[in-house]
């Protein structure tokens, strides 16, 4: 009898070990700024996006040279909403114009990752 118990222990735990997480990537929606907009360089630019999950932990900000790939503002911060908003303004001084590439990536309790992405212009 003892035998029968351990075994249904054992049965039930695997089952329960073998829950899958979900797979769903949090849904990133940028606002501002959008393709192709143009800000002149001594100007600030506005940071404006949402993303949505139900898990969601932490979003990165990555903006950088589209060209030369130098990083110009890295970002991490944690959240704990499902439904997080980033309103922002923000500068970066550059010596010529420059096609800016920023990557904006939301990323869940399961390690799932969703992304989205622009490119804008900085002109001198």
């Amino acid at each position: 009898m003892l035998k029968k118990i351990i075994y249904l222990f054992v049965f039930l735990f695997a089952i329960i070990a073998c829950k899958k997480n979900e797979t769903v990537p949090p849904i990133v929606e940028i606002y501002s700024p959008v393709a192709n907009d143009s800000f002149v360089v001594a100007d600030s630019f506005d940071i404006y996006f949402n993303i949505k999950d139900e898990h969601l932990q932490r979003y990165k900000i990555i903006i950088s040279n589209k060209l030369t790939r130098k990083i110009y503002i890295s970002e991490e911060g944690f959240t704990n909403t499902s439904d997080f908003t980033y309103d922002e303004k923000r500068y970066i001084k550059v010596q010529a114009d420059t096609n800016v590439y920023m990557n904006i990536l939301g990323i869940d309790a399961n390690g799932n990752t969703g992304g989205s992405s622009v490119v804008f212009k900085l002109k001198k």
